[in-house]
């Protein structure tokens, strides 16, 4: 957590106890009117485009490529998203026309590059990728190579984000090919970069001091943490034994915004404040304990701190050494997609978490559904939820361009490769949307509650200081707070309580 993120934290008028019906944020209300995050289908998209549609229906192959929206100041006004739906509903058309897509497109690009238009070019990029994934399907292997190639000649992983989707998904596409006709992998990829085992918990602490860099210029983590935190401490604001439970603890950094408003507490002074960590590294985890022990002694907190080292899926009831009079809180920060592939794993854990009786289990997830079993369906949504991750990492990280080419051609990429690639149990890259985890909670006693209205608002003057903030889109979906990128949905945060708790 930046410094200055937690001075304002302190600063801030803290509301403990939930009042009743508290009032909700106007500009929340109003951005959910203006940014709805309804995914549109193909022929959706044709009928916002209608005129363009017809024309093109009529056999105008030539408007492909010209749709460009802009806004007044002359900027293009699509997203990368939306240039990658809008390319979906243009390839309909030609398919229902029956189309060489690769003559009736690539030309396009070529001569619309030439004049500099960026949207035109990307535009149709998508078109081809979106092309050579359908021909893949259908077995044509030799025509999708060369929608492929004819992609790889005009993306690049240093270009606009669009050109940067369509290098790695291209990628990953080719390999797929390769898979299914039974080729051994090449030890180069088309750019001479010899292939390497990616290590990602390796990746991931290189990217921690980017990460935290460049937080004061992203305030997803900020507006996520605020209102996940806010809303466990609001929980157990009058609780004088606290042991709070986070299932991946990162840098713990976090958690000093709760440490420091126990401290500040003089209605009902804490008597110990427990925290118990759960991961695979014991090393970063007695790293974190530190310094989080030297916080707790300047702000003279009474405090203790306990690892778990061990794998989600091998977690039992008693390894958290539980006490009669302690009130329990559960926070998993981007955990459960980890066990996606391994559904009796992943409710055994949600089985342990319910024994724990917490009073509150608050979670944080990516917002999207890449777990579909339907090649073609899963494609497209990582396609969707990729371009709004990539848009706003080149936006939110333009400081840290060093940590934003990490975050894409290590991480970003190993998820594409393995969504697009990888299949049965080796497909570990998975991710649900809120509802699924609705179903799963519910049949383990776990019911649904609202997040606490006062870290929202906390959360939300961060979001609305940001010279970002037009791009960032936040709606709730029940009582289940949905943080996005220019209508892509990227991040969801929700609170249930245990029934036996709610009894």
């Amino acid at each position: 957590m930046s410094r200055f993120a937690l001075q304002n934290w302190k600063h801030m008028d803290y509301i403990g106890v939930e009042v009743e019906n508290p009032p909700l944020i106007s500009y929340l209300a109003q951005a959910k009117e203006e940014c709805s995050f309804m995914p549109l289908t193909s022929l959706e998209l044709l009928k916002q485009h209608g005129n363009k549609v017809k024309r093109l229906r009529e056999g105008n192959l030539k408007e492909l490529n010209t749709v460009k929206p802009t806004n007044s100041s002359g900027h293009q006004a699509l997203s990368t998203a939306g240039i990658m739906k809008l390319a979906r509903a243009q390839l309909f058309v030609l398919n229902s026309q029956k189309a060489d897509v690769l003559s009736s497109v690539a030309s396009c690009i070529g001569a619309q590059s030439a004049l500099g238009s960026e949207f035109s070019e990307d535009s149709g990029l998508a078109i081809l990728l979106q092309a050579a994934a359908e021909n893949v399907v259908n077995q044509q292997y030799v025509y999708s190579r060369k929608l492929l190639n004819k992609c790889n000649h005009f993306s690049s992983k240093s270009g606009y984000p669009a050109q940067r989707i369509v290098h790695y998904f291209a990628e990953a596409l080719r390999e797929k090919i390769d898979q299914e006709c039974g080729m051994v992998a090449s030890l180069e990829d088309l750019e001479g970069e010899t292939r390497r085992p990616i290590d990602e918990k390796l990746a991931l602490v290189s990217l921690q001091p980017g990460m935290m860099a460049s937080q004061q210029e992203n305030p997803f983590s900020l507006v996520s943490q605020f209102t996940a935190i806010g809303s466990i401490r609001a929980t157990v604001a009058t609780a004088r034994r606290v042991h709070l439970i986070n299932f991946g603890l990162d840098n713990g950094s976090h958690w000093t915004l709760i440490m420091q408003d126990f401290a500040a507490q003089y209605n009902y002074p804490i008597e110990l404040l427990k925290i118990t960590a759960v991961g695979t590294s014991k090393q970063m985890m007695e790293e974190t304990v530190k310094w989080l022990s030297a916080f707790a002694d300047s702000i003279s907190l009474p405090f203790t701190f306990n690892i778990v080292v061990s794998d989600l899926k091998d977690l039992k009831e008693d390894m958290f050494k539980l006490e009669a009079d302690e009130v329990v809180a559960v926070y998993l920060d981007r955990r459960l997609w980890t066990l996606l592939a391994w559904p009796n794993y992943l409710e055994a854990l949600i089985a342990v978490i319910s024994k724990l009786k917490p009073r509150v289990m608050v979670v944080k997830e990516m917002e999207a559904s890449t777990n579909n079993p339907i090649f073609l369906e899963r494609f497209h949504e990582a396609l969707i939820f990729f371009s709004g991750m990539f848009e706003s990492i080149k936006d939110c990280m333009d400081n840290h361009i060093f940590y934003r080419k990490l975050t894409e051609e290590v991480y970003c990429r190993n998820m594409i490769r393995n969504i697009i690639t990888a299949e049965g149990k080796e497909r570990v890259h998975r991710h649900e949307r809120v509802a699924f985890w609705r179903t799963l909670f519910a049949k383990f006693g776990f019911v649904e509650t609202a997040l606490s209205q006062s870290s929202f608002r906390r959360a939300s003057m961060f979001l609305k200081r940001s010279a970002l903030y037009s791009s960032f889109t936040i709606y709730m979906d029940g009582k289940c707070l949905i943080l996005g990128w220019k209508r892509t949905p990227f991040i969801s945060v929700s609170a249930w309580k245990f029934q036996y708790d709610s009894e």
